[in-house]
């Protein structure tokens, strides 16, 4: 036999070598994803065209200036930067010091972005602040450098996304400058610069897919992806990937928070079982249909019932009529969608519920009910009165009860007399609905249209993405399509300026969306990459706000050939 100690010594000096080669810097990582993705966003950053624009010092006294993010889907990107005389020695630096970092993490980059600075300029302190006091909490697309040199420097999407800009007191909060750049492993700031050099950047970005994507340099859509034309192809991935957030979200219990690991609000949850079956119904899905069944669940057991079965929402110590028309609405499209009969009793006692906050003589709704069933506010708004009305309308499609529907009819005669509910995307939303159903009420299209005409310029000027405007605007493209296509006269009414303002909304309101490219940036961006977010509200994520995204980018979806063949603008023109 022959002897196998010879073997055993040299598989042991084997180790024995490759851990002290590891330990001299011999095990460093695999960096084959990366180099392969910044040779693509190399090919595209460095062409002939961006040198042009780019000129010789876009960056100052620091020539040319390039930072690469570089972000695993889980943890917030770490960012590396390089100066140089010229752009492809900036480059270079920059791509070595991300590799250099990546070999010794090994962290695979899932996506990568490169942004070259294009435009710069010197700002006092007092301008800063100046510039921050002016700006929308949020809106201020410039990143700043703290030194001539770019030795720290951060971009836009650090800046928010981490709160360094300080939009209430003005100026840069140095805590949370630090706090940044110590959970980077970089060096801290010990005191705030008397100048600043703010700057913009021409960005690509590489996600899983390897294709190379355009990001925004200018306008209020700075920082991510160029769409030129919103499509099916844009928004069908982006509804079920803020439905994916929702479903995120959802507690042990069914509940769904009004925010990450928030408290449930039954309004909010309903509102999201309502989005969850929407994208259910565009690709249905095992886990997708868990999700909304346990939701579903969750409705059922908070349900209060009166003496007379009627079924109610508490929300705290109140009964609200929104949470009740909204879960009603939200279940009745589960019955829709499922056909067991599983939750339609639920959906009649809720129905009836609403129905015992009408006043069927006023058409007037009691928006407030306390612990025992009495009235105990009469207005909270016209998105109340137009969410009760809508799930009726939901309601009566499901059972064909006409004591819904007469209802719902009583109630919008008694907001169109009386003027209200302009602008409001329930209210729309309602008409809309009912319009469905007695498509031969002209009241409803005449509505319809001159809310849409009466909001649209409104609309179309908010800087913000504002996702209820778009619903407004959807709604009112329904009726008039409703109304053409049973005959009806749209004389005065002008489809173009409605198609631009569509156009533009659905535009704008991709700002909003959690793109990889925005997402990245964040604390937590694998949990918040494809939801909505409220730029203007510190960068948050709430539910409300990805539904209410989801409402009116489902409307546009359900047009969007129609849309297209009318003549739809691109990139909001």
């Amino acid at each position: 036999m022959r002897d196998k100690r010879p073997r055993r010594l040299a598989a042991l000096l084997s180790l024995v070598l490759a851990l002290q080669l590891a330990a001299c810097g011999g095990g460093e990582q695999d960096i084959t994803v990366f180099q392969e993705k910044a040779e693509l966003l190399r090919r595209e950053a460095l062409a002939d065209w961006v040198r042009m624009e780019l000129g010789d010092a876009p960056a100052g006294e620091a020539g040319h200036v390039v930072f690469l993010s570089v972000c695993d889907g889980a943890e917030r990107a770490g960012v590396y930067s390089a100066s140089g005389e010229t752009l492809d020695a900036a480059w270079e630096g920059a791509v070595s010091a991300a590799a250099t970092a990546l070999k010794k993490s090994g962290l695979e980059p899932k996506w990568l972005k490169a942004d070259l600075v294009y435009l710069s300029g010197s700002f006092t302190a007092q301008e800063l602040k100046d510039a921050l006091d002016y700006s929308e909490t949020g809106f201020l697309y410039y990143g700043a450098a703290f030194d001539p040199d770019f030795e720290t420097a951060l971009l836009e999407a650090e800046l928010n996304a981490a709160s360094i800009y300080d939009y209430e007191n003005g100026g840069i909060d140095l805590d949370a400058l630090n706090g940044y750049l110590k959970a980077a492993g970089r060096e801290e700031v010990q005191s705030l610069p008397d100048t600043y050099r703010l700057f913009r950047t021409a960005g690509w970005f590489c996600g899983e897919d390897y294709l190379v994507r355009r990001v925004s340099a200018s306008g209020l859509d700075y920082g991510r992806r160029i769409v030129e034309t919103v499509d099916r192809e844009t928004v069908e991935p982006m509804l079920q990937s803020a439905a994916a957030w929702i479903a995120g979200q959802q507690r042990k219990d069914g509940a769904i928070p009004v925010q990450a690991g928030g408290e449930a609000d039954p309004a909010v949850h309903a509102r999201a079982l309502s989005a969850l079956l929407a994208a259910y119904g565009l690709e249905p899905g095992e886990q997708l249909e868990k999700s909304i069944r346990r939701a579903a669940g969750y409705l059922a057991d908070q349900a209060v019932y009166d003496s007379l079965g009627r079924a109610f929402l508490p929300s705290g110590e109140e009964i609200t009529l929104e949470a009740g028309a909204l879960a009603a609405a939200a279940l009745a499209e589960y019955e829709a969608v499922f056909q067991d009969g599983e939750r339609l009793e639920l959906c009649r006692a809720l129905g009836n519920g609403v129905l015992a906050m009408l006043n069927r003589n006023t058409g007037e709704f009691v928006h407030v009910l306390d612990g025992g069933f009495h009235p105990a506010a009469v207005s909270r708004g016209p998105g109340y009165d137009g969410a009760a009305v809508y799930a009726l309308c939901r309601l009566y499609g499901l059972t064909g009860g006409a004591e819904y529907l007469d209802a719902a009819r009583a109630a919008a005669d008694r907001f169109i007399a009386a003027g209200t509910g302009s602008g409001d995307p329930w209210t729309a939303l309602a008409v809309n609905e009912l319009s469905k159903h007695v498509p031969d009420a002209a009241s409803y299209y005449v509505f319809a249209l001159e809310n849409a005409q009466r909001n649209l310029e409104a609309i179309c000027g908010q800087d913000t993405a504002s996702p209820g405007g778009l619903v407004v605007l959807m709604a009112a493209y329904e009726s008039y399509d409703r109304m053409t296509g049973y005959g009806g006269s749209a004389e005065g009414f002008y489809l173009e300026p409605l198609l631009r303002g569509i156009a533009a909304r659905a535009q704008r309101q991709l700002d909003g969306c959690l793109f990889p490219e925005y997402a990245m940036y964040r604390e937590d961006p694998g949990q918040t990459a494809g939801a909505f977010m409220t730029r203007e509200e510190g960068l948050s994520v709430r539910t409300a706000c990805v539904c209410e995204n989801m409402e009116g980018y489902g409307l546009y979806l359900a047009n969007c050939e129609k849309l297209l063949a009318a003549g739809l603008p691109g990139d909001g023109e």
